[in-house]
């Protein structure tokens, strides 16, 4: 189960996790390695693994991290 967010996400996280939503057939997996798992661990991302040679993984933003980007707001501008 997902770990409650405790403190509203800044900075890269917020980035990162924009980028994502970016992306709706994945992200790749090496963008963002710092932070991604810990959006995993949130419940706002996940890793899935794509079909074709070499078993690529890539980052799917889930519908927490959609709801919480609609609540922040898209544009980097809202931060301030």
């Amino acid at each position: 189960m997902p770990s409650e967010i405790r403190a509203p996400l800044r900075g890269l996280q917020l980035e990162a996790l924009r980028t994502c939503a970016l992306y709706p057939q994945g992200m790749r997996h090496w963008a963002h390695p710092s932070v991604m798992t810990v959006l995993r661990e949130l419940g706002l991302v996940e890793e899935r693994p794509v079909r074709g040679p070499g078993g690529r993984k890539l980052w799917f933003l889930l519908p927490a991290g959609r709801e919480l980007l609609t609540e922040t707001g898209m544009s980097e501008s809202r931060e301030s």
